[in-house]
């Protein structure tokens, strides 16, 4: 078999392309981390992203960020966070840097040190506030 060439197969002259900039992708959020309803820890926990609670924990949580006890979370420990949400149980102390909710629901005994504080009607607080 041969192949032949013709005028229509000649190289074309190749123009210079243009420069392209391709925008940065966006940064992803990070997902939070979760400890499910089975689970059941005795460690302290440590991290700069969210975190959700629905199983039980014991012992000390620092986050940097939000702290969620999910409503069918129960927790034993000192909390450190930027911000705690409480849907289920909670006992120890809480230092929040931006405020803590405890929601219907929710129940909590200890002591809290934050700026802010929100407690939803139907919800247990047990403690002193700081």
């Amino acid at each position: 078999m041969a192949f032949y060439s013709s005028k229509k197969d000649e190289k074309k002259k190749e123009e210079p392309r243009p420069d392209v900039t391709i925008p940065a992708l966006p940064e992803e959020k990070p997902s939070p981390s979760y400890i499910g309803k089975t689970m059941n820890i005795e460690a302290d926990i440590s991290s700069d992203d969210d975190v959700i609670i629905e199983g039980t924990v014991t012992g000390n949580i620092d986050v940097g960020k939000i702290l969620t006890i999910g409503k069918h979370g129960s927790v034993k420990a000192d909390i450190k966070a930027g911000i705690v949400r409480i849907y289920g149980e909670a006992k120890g102390n809480i230092h929040a840097s931006d405020k803590v909710e405890i929601l219907a629901q929710g129940r909590y005994t200890g002591n809290i040190y934050s700026e802010k504080l929100v407690v939803a009607e139907g919800a247990i607080l047990n403690g002193n506030i700081n």
